[in-house]
């Protein structure tokens, strides 16, 4: 049985959420259909790698399937999202830790982002000028179209905080893409 991710009901939810707990595997791979791309999607915008988004979307659901025991809420979407999350967060720390101690010179590398001023900027460019802090709500209000309030249960956070992210993430974008939309830089 195949279910649409939007009009799944509490219902169905419960369905499948009994089904991970009980580790049907048919259920698993109805969840993973429902969810993979999205999760995908989602995961390749924070983390701006193909490869590693496709890992990190594996280790969401064998995630999914051996801690399912453990949902403590009815929204299915929003539990497999914040375990997304959690396991692109933790990915980013070790970049970070990785970049830190790496032996190459700080001074020769290039910025993670060189917008190409000639051309329309690629969105996942956009997000990068975002601060990683606010990256995460505006990619889940903004592309993944979640609530304030899922985005908040999903980052564990008041929906104030929230919205404050998302605000300062959209405003810090707008900033940055001024000059380019006016045509100000100028080599």
């Amino acid at each position: 049985m195949t279910v649409n991710v939007e009009t799944t009901t509490d219902t169905e939810q419960l369905r499948l959420i009994e089904g991970l707990k009980k580790k049907d595997e048919t259920v698993l791979k109805e969840v993973m259909q429902m969810y993979k791309n999205r999760v995908f999607k989602y995961l390749h915008l924070m983390l701006r790698n193909k490869e590693k988004a496709e890992d990190i979307t594996q280790e969401t659901f064998v995630t999914v399937y051996f801690k399912a025991g453990s949902i403590r809420t009815a929204n299915l979407k929003a539990w497999i999202f914040r375990i997304a999350t959690n396991h692109a967060i933790s990915e980013l720390r070790k970049e970070k830790i990785k970049r830190f101690f790496s032996l190459d010179d700080p001074e020769t590398e290039q910025p993670a982002v060189k917008p190409n001023v000639g051309q329309d900027l690629e969105l996942e460019q956009m997000l990068a000028l975002i601060p990683e802090k606010s990256r995460i709500p505006v990619i889940m209000k903004q592309i993944d179209n979640f609530s304030f309030e899922e985005i908040a249960e999903i980052m564990d956070k008041p929906i104030s905080t929230i919205k404050t992210l998302v605000y300062r993430g959209l405003e810090q974008l707008r900033i940055n893409l001024s000059p380019l939309q006016s045509g100000g830089i100028h080599e």
